[in-house]
């Protein structure tokens, strides 16, 4: 479960939700990453781990850490920020940062072409991923729907970026709420992108609970079956209460009453349909 649906920056008041996760069938949780220090993260680490649970990171970029800057200064910064997301990532004990790394959320003004604004971050990026193989760490991209991003919109945008990185600890994140907005056929993306998956969002089209929405979960699953994929999935819903984070990912109401209910039906939807 992706903890975003509570907070951008997990703290102690949180822990307890981790075993209360664990309780409802999760095996693994999807930690923000923006701030803090290793010793938070260490701390952080032990009370998943009492939970019996694993975890894999997630991050977003600002404009003024944006990796596809025509800014020289902006990319170091960008790339900085990115490798000590790596290390935090490590101190939690985890393998997998995903998240939209290449670009900064929401940013429509970036002065390059796309294919320069790709090429910027990929240099970037690459470098970053680099760095993570030597710790242990891979990276997932996940295109965002043209509301939101403007670099990677869908699976053939992210497999032409993969090229340019062109680093094996590298793929694509296919989250099902963009790829509901963005891909012409969910089964083709999955048969001719599928084998670059290394995570996997089940996202409803709403960001609410899982089956409640206009996601087309029966191509999705057919696709899923049919690749044979073996990766983790997280689940992902968003809320209207979250500070700084609501607003950006535009969640203006809430469709649920109740965040572990959603948590709850939406794993039990997931486990229905991927039997």
């Amino acid at each position: 479960m992706n903890m975003l649906l509570w907070t951008t920056q997990v703290t102690e008041e949180h822990f307890p939700l981790f075993g209360q996760l664990k309780n409802l069938g999760y095996t693994s949780v999807e930690v923000p990453i923006s701030e803090g220090n290793a010793e938070y993260y260490r701390v952080m680490a032990q009370k998943i781990r009492e939970a019996g649970l694993s975890c894999s990171t997630v991050t977003a970029m600002s404009v003024d850490k944006d990796p596809a800057s025509p800014d020289p200064v902006v990319r170091a910064a960008a790339e900085d920020h990115l490798k000590w997301v790596v290390d935090m990532t490590v101190e939690l004990g985890a393998h997998l940062l995903v998240g939209p790394l290449f670009a900064a959320h929401g940013y429509f003004d970036n002065p390059s072409t796309v294919e320069e604004a790709r090429m910027n971050s990929a240099k970037v990026l690459k470098k970053v991923a680099q760095y993570a193989a030597s710790r242990g760490v891979s990276l997932s991209i996940e295109f965002l729907n043209r509301f939101e991003i403007k670099l990677l919109n869908c699976c053939e945008d992210c497999a032409s970026y993969l090229e340019l990185i062109n680093e094996e600890n590298v793929g694509i994140l296919y989250d099902s709420h963009h790829a509901n907005i963005e891909e012409k056929s969910i089964e083709e993306a999955f048969t001719l992108y599928g084998h670059l998956f290394n995570h996997i969002h089940f996202s409803e089209s709403n960001r609410a609970t899982l089956g409640e929405g206009q996601v087309d979960w029966s191509s999705t699953t057919k696709a899923l079956k049919g690749l044979g994929y073996k990766g983790g999935i997280a689940i992902e819903a968003f809320a209207s209460d979250v500070e700084g984070f609501s607003e950006v990912a535009h969640v203006w109401r809430n469709l649920f009453s109740d965040k572990i209910q959603l948590c709850e039906q939406s794993i039990n939807f997931a486990k229905k349909i991927t039997a």
